[in-house]
């Protein structure tokens, strides 16, 4: 007993405040969602948003699988909320990290979200990877995290994956995602006489990674069958 306006109110962002009458063949649209969509905005549709702080992940994949742009008002209100990650089930972690891992057209788009946002900081075997420096050299695209978010919107154009199945596409997203999380730990700068110059390492990043993947996984409630695939990725990417 309540109007289509304040039952679109209660979603989550504009975009999923979309209805169609079908008897008058007609959009309604409380919440201007029609031209977020066609502007790729990402706009939470009241404050309401906050009751449910899952909403902050479900941002992050809906960014990544529909290469959305989250406005400053929708980021600032996801920061206010950023303590409440500890309420949230695991299994419902997981539920929007799979979507993200098998969705996503640009995948950046969700990690770069949750930095923006400050989430960033309850995934820190990713939030590590931000300002470790590389080899401008081999690197010229920037730190870790800029790295790895270059492999994952590469790999998702690459036929093999778009024609995989969504256990293979999960298994690939979090490899790529977890390859250099061993990178933090092992990076230095040393003199290379070969090179003639100081370069940026990480010798043995490889096996260092493997117990962060391991970490990351059980952080976000992964089943055992992505235990025994992901890992594995990690320790021989190189």
């Amino acid at each position: 007993n309540i109007t289509t306006e304040e039952a679109a109110a209660r979603r989550d962002f504009t975009i999923n405040t979309l209805m169609f009458d079908p008897r008058e063949q007609r959009i309604i649209d409380h919440f201007d969602g029609e031209q977020h969509l066609r502007e790729k905005r990402l706009r939470h549709t009241s404050d309401a948003f906050a009751e449910d702080p899952l909403r902050v992940l479900r941002g992050m994949q809906f960014a990544a699988r529909f290469e959305l742009t989250a406005v400053p008002e929708t980021i600032e209100l996801c920061r206010s909320i950023r303590d409440s990650f500890s309420e949230l089930a695991v299994e419902r972690v997981l539920e929007e990290w799979l979507k993200w891992a098998t969705k996503s057209r640009r995948p950046s788009a969700g990690i770069l979200f949750l930095e923006q946002t400050e989430w960033l900081d309850h995934f820190p075997e990713i939030a590590e990877l931000r300002n470790t420096p590389q080899d401008p050299h081999w690197h010229p695209e920037g730190d870790v995290l800029t790295h790895t978010c270059h492999c994952l919107d590469a790999m998702v154009k690459l036929p093999e994956w778009q024609e995989a199945d969504s256990p293979t596409r999960v298994v690939l997203s979090f490899g790529i995602l977890a390859h250099d999380f061993g990178k933090p730990a092992t990076t230095e700068t040393v003199f290379k006489e070969q090179h003639g110059r100081d370069c940026i390492v990480s010798p043995g990043h490889d096996e260092v990674g493997v117990p962060l993947t391991e970490s990351f996984l059980s952080r976000i409630g992964a089943p055992n069958d992505l235990h025994k695939h992901v890992p594995p990725l990690e320790r021989c990417h190189l």
